[in-house]
């Protein structure tokens, strides 16, 4: 599973990635955002940069598999966040 480079500043470790189950949990209890806004991201994932950004990692168990697992790179999902709120300005 190779991702996207991230910026110098955004170093990667296997502890900057969660499941998506863990992450929403993690959002919700601290006000971040809901589940419903969360899986609306999501769902448009390949449009509104979450996954270009590295911030969304999909991982199939196999090629032929529907559905693909959702991992969540922190420090890119924020710097993700951020940087739509300097967009819409």
């Amino acid at each position: 599973m190779t991702l996207p480079s991230a910026p110098a500043s955004t170093p990667l470790d296997l502890s900057d990635i969660t499941q998506l189950s863990d992450f929403i949990r993690e959002c919700e209890k601290n006000g971040i955002a809901t589940k419903g806004q969360l899986q609306w991201w999501l769902r448009f994932r390949a449009v509104n940069g979450l996954l270009a950004s590295g911030a969304i990692v999909e991982r199939r168990i196999n090629p032929k598999a529907k559905k693909a697992m959702l991992f969540v790179v922190r420090p890119r999902f924020v710097a993700w966040l951020s940087q739509c709120g300097t967009q819409a300005a």
